[in-house]
């Protein structure tokens, strides 16, 4: 009689970081739920999952979404859960004492996470530790006004706590910032401004795990080569490539923040100066998980044996030159780009190539594909939810 499979549950699947988490544990002969509070999305047609589940709309409903996962949870043996995006994984964090009490997880104690969510305690212990970070204002610790006549211009308005360029704002003069910084505030509560880095500048990104001792188990950089929007919203097309010290300066402010778990870093090269700088920091799966995967890493295997307790073999040692791509906004980057898209490098017609991997397209599992599409046709037919998908146009508009 076979042994009967230990079983995962991986939450937020409509996120494309979902599907190297579910392909992972499939592979490592493991039982894997699904669970999102949509009902059609990518993770839910995937060949690797053996069941699904929904629960409430965590944004509206946080409090539902969270006990239907934990009443699952108390009528099903589940080993390790592996909360994806961003909401979940803090609503996650700060009730992770209850989750416990059924799973394992490999995430750190809340207030630890609470500091890795927030932009402001982020970037300070970045100094801390120092890394090198953009010039920053804290309104907190200084008047508006005095911080205005201080700053060279143009600066940001950014929000403490957010999820890509949301609420990002663009200001050229002290007047600007005066009156834009109080909308801003009362939309996305607290805010700080920083100097503006130019975009010319190559952007990378660091993916890390360490363990409650923080050593470090597993490790990557990979450069943004593109954007959806291409002004500088979200990378569709990432490249591994070598920063030991990117590396270790993202090491060194998960060391300052005692962290455990997985963590994600965005850095920008300062044109000006030539230093690669810290933008922030995500306590979470980025959307281009898949990267680690180009890579050849198997981070989720290394978060799966930190979270049950298992020795962990370190991953330090990954594949430079390999691309991650998300086709889907690469299109969108090529059609609504103004130039360089017939002189990129690589070339957007490069399609093929054992160096080429895809964040939603698997030849051996077409599923997550088509719930992706039919997962938009649905967005597209709601008008709120629509404006919240294109969010490239009032990411446009706060840069003009």
């Amino acid at each position: 009689m076979s042994q009967e499979r230990s079983t995962v549950l991986v939450l937020e699947v409509q996120a494309r970081a979902a599907l190297p988490v579910i392909e992972s544990c499939a592979a490592m002969g493991l039982r894997v739920v699904a669970a999102s509070s949509r009902r059609l999305c990518s993770g839910f047609f995937s060949r690797h999952v053996s069941q699904r589940l929904r629960y409430s709309d965590p944004k509206e409903y946080p409090q539902e979404a969270i006990d239907a996962i934990l009443e699952f949870l108390s009528q099903n043996q589940v080993e390790v859960i592996f909360p994806v995006g961003d909401l979940m994984t803090h609503l996650v964090a700060k009730r992770q004492d209850e989750f416990r009490r059924h799973t394992a997880l490999a995430l750190p104690p809340y207030e630890v996470f609470r500091q890795g969510r927030s932009k402001v305690l982020t970037l300070q212990a970045a100094q801390r530790a120092g890394c090198p970070i953009p010039r920053t204002w804290y309104p907190s610790e200084q008047p508006l006004e005095s911080i205005a006549a201080e700053a060279p211009y143009p600066v940001l308005i950014k929000p403490d706590i957010g999820v890509g360029a949301r609420g990002i704002t663009l200001c050229r003069s002290a007047r600007e910032l005066l009156d834009s910084f109080g909308p801003v505030s009362r939309q996305f509560h607290d805010c700080f401004v920083q100097e503006f880095v130019p975009q010319d500048g190559l952007q990378y990104k660091v993916d890390l795990i360490v363990d409650a001792e923080q050593r470090l188990l597993s490790g990557l950089t990979y450069s943004k080569l593109r954007y959806y929007p291409a002004t500088g919203g979200s990378s569709v097309l990432n490249r591994t490539e070598r920063r030991d010290d990117v590396l270790d300066s993202a090491y060194r402010v998960l060391k300052e923040l005692r962290w455990v778990g997985f963590c994600d870093f965005d850095y920008i090269t300062d044109p000006r100066d030539g230093v690669v700088k810290l933008m922030e920091i995500n306590p979470r799966f980025p959307e281009s998980y898949r990267a680690t995967v180009a890579g050849g890493l198997d981070m989720t295997r290394c978060l799966y044996e930190l979270a049950t307790g298992r020795p962990v073999q370190p991953q330090l040692d990954f594949v430079e030159g390999r691309y991650a791509r998300f086709l889907l906004g690469d299109i969108m980057w090529f059609l609504t780009t103004k130039s360089g898209r017939w002189s990129a490098k690589p070339s957007f017609f490069k399609f093929f190539g054992r160096d080429m991997y895809y964040q939603l397209i698997r030849l051996s599992d077409p599923g997550p594909f088509l719930g992706y599409l039919l997962e938009n046709v649905s967005i597209m037919m709601s008008s709120k939810d629509r404006q919240s998908r294109l969010r490239w146009k009032a990411n446009e508009a706060n840069k003009k």
